[in-house]
Formats: structure tokens, sequence, C-alpha cells
């Protein structure tokens, strides 16, 4: 299984936060998605408003609950209970010098079958993302990423994703570019100094 965008990516988080950590990143999230900010934005920015609170509001969930984080790390590959880092594969025609103990030709060769970076990656769907999240998805199929800013006055917080170019589920080339519209909430008028 291939985890494009983890719950931590989502709360901004590395695996090893703690629960205040998750908590901090859970409030500063919500904090943008609040119907404040959202004042006048347009349908398509307060749809992925309401995408980024439900995955917000999941991670958070999981993440702050020992039991279902322990279990959603498994799940990803972050933790194998009791057993380390794992073994590596042995192959049925023993080992092969080149590529250490326990590897065989075979792993050899499967290795070098992997995909060129010239292949052909489906787009992932990154609205409703923070921006860091959307790069880390992103990246991991080997896209480039040009934002285009919506808001003229934005505040100095993270960009939620509210559109993209190509569409989610649509097949191109690994070192494409995916467009993504990031919004902000806008900084208040009036201010005086």
């Amino acid at each position: 299984m291939t985890v494009l965008v983890t719950w931590y990516d989502v709360l901004g988080v590395l695996p090893d936060a703690t629960a205040d950590d998750i908590r901090t990143a859970w409030q500063e999230r919500m904090a943008v998605l609040q119907p404040g900010p959202l004042a006048g934005a347009s349908p398509e920015v307060l749809s992925a408003a309401d995408r980024a609170r439900q995955a917000v509001t999941e991670a958070a969930r999981v993440l702050a609950d020992p039991a279902a984080r322990e279990s959603y790390d498994e799940q990803i590959g972050f933790a194998r209970p009791g057993e380390g880092l794992a073994a590596p594969w042995r192959g049925p025609s023993g080992p092969d010098v080149s590529l250490g103990p326990g590897w065989s030709t075979a792993d050899e060769e499967a290795l070098e079958r992997y995909p060129d970076r010239r292949s052909r990656v489906l787009v992932p769907d990154v609205t409703g993302l923070f921006f860091r999240a959307c790069m880390d998805a992103v990246g991991r199929v080997g896209l480039h990423v040009e934002p285009i800013q919506l808001t003229p006055r934005p505040m100095p917080v993270e960009g939620l994703v509210v559109g993209q170019t190509p569409v989610a589920g649509e097949r191109v080339h690994r070192d494409s570019r995916l467009t993504v519209r990031l919004w902000h909430p806008s900084e208040p008028d009036g201010e005086s100094g």
C-alpha cells in the first residue's frame, strides 16, 4: 500500500510528535478554517475548507489516541510491532554479494525494473490540503508544484489548496507540473499604526 498523504502530513507534524504538538497543530489548522477567516470566500474555497476541516479533525482524532495512533503507524508502515527494521528478502538463488547478504540476483533484476523518471503517474488529489502536505504528496510521485496565490493581501499562515490542474486521477509524465490554487485568509482592513 502506498500512502501519499498521512495524518501527520495533514497536521504538519513529524511521526514522533508529542500529544501537545498534535493539539497545537490541530488548533492552528482549525483557526484558519473558522467562519471568521472564511467570511466572503468563494464556494470553491468553502468546499476546500470543509474538506480540510474533516481531514484535520480525523487526523487529530487518530493521532491523539495512543492505541489508534499505534495501529495507524503499523498500517502505514511507520512501525512494526517487535520487529525493528524488516530483514532483507532472501531469494531462492541464494545471496548476491553486489547487494549484500540476503539479496539475490532476482532482487537485483527487480530493482532494475523500477519505472524510470519519464514514466507516467496518477495526479494525487490535493484539494483541501494545506500547502506543505500538498508539496509532500506531489513530491512523492515526482511532480513539480506551481502555486497560484488567490488572496491579494494574505495573512502569514500556510495556504489551503482549493483547486488543481491537472485534475486528480489524470495520468501525467513524472516531472510534470501541477498547478495549485492557494487561498489564505486576508489581512484585516483598517489597521492603523
